[in-house]
């Protein structure tokens, strides 16, 4: 160890922390200490933050207190999953919002417990198989984001559920209409003219007639 750093803190207690070992490295007026934390992380942390107070721990201390705090956010600030719950609340709640005249404005709104607490909507999307390749899809387009409405889906099936799409049924399968006509080989246009005029189930998809020359 050079002379800058004759100073052993090995084994003294610094709030949470315990040190461990000196952290080589490449600046000379600065030494770095592995440390473990009662909460048994291990971290790396410059002996003048350790000597003045201003790091006790892992970061684990901090969360902690945060948690009583209503506006914290368990880690999950700036997530793809935060994004998801922020975005949630603004289509309900926020006037501003291009989306909020789809949804709040049709008097969507979020579960209670959601709204006001991001860990509680983030547990249920880990228990309700969440993955950063899903998005969130009411069930019932007309009811509100809580756990009995919502669902992961993929966007093939966020958009077979938008409110301006027709679904059909097309052997057994639910589809858009869209997706029925490229499965039956019916041109969409003619589908959407039956399905208008009062055609569903198998009469919808009829064959097409052959006009006569």
């Amino acid at each position: 160890m050079s002379k800058s750093f004759r100073k052993d803190l090995t084994g003294q207690r610094f709030g949470r922390l315990t040190v461990l070992e000196f952290v080589p490295n490449n600046k000379p007026k600065i030494s770095y200490w592995k440390c473990r934390c009662d909460c048994g992380n291990i971290t790396t942390v410059k002996m003048s933050d350790l000597r003045s107070g201003h790091t006790k721990s892992c970061g684990c201390y901090g969360r902690k207190k945060g948690m009583a705090n209503p506006n914290f956010r368990h880690g999950g600030c700036g997530t793809r999953l935060y994004n998801i719950w922020c975005g949630m609340k603004a289509r309900c709640y926020n006037v501003n919002d291009p989306s909020y005249k789809d949804y709040g404005g049709r008097g969507i709104k979020m579960d209670k417990s959601w709204e006001n607490d991001f860990s509680i909507f983030a547990t249920w999307a880990q228990e309700n198989g969440y993955n950063n390749s899903l998005t969130i899809d009411r069930i019932d387009n007309d009811g509100n984001y809580e756990p009995s409405n919502c669902r992961w889906t993929d966007m093939k099936a966020q958009g077979i559920n938008k409110r301006n799409n027709i679904i059909v049924k097309f052997q057994g399968e639910k589809m858009c209409l869209s997706e029925s006509a490229k499965c039956s080989g019916i041109p969409y246009q003619a589908l959407k003219d039956r399905y208008r005029s009062g055609d569903r189930g198998e009469r919808l998809f009829r064959k097409v007639r052959k006009l006569k020359k």
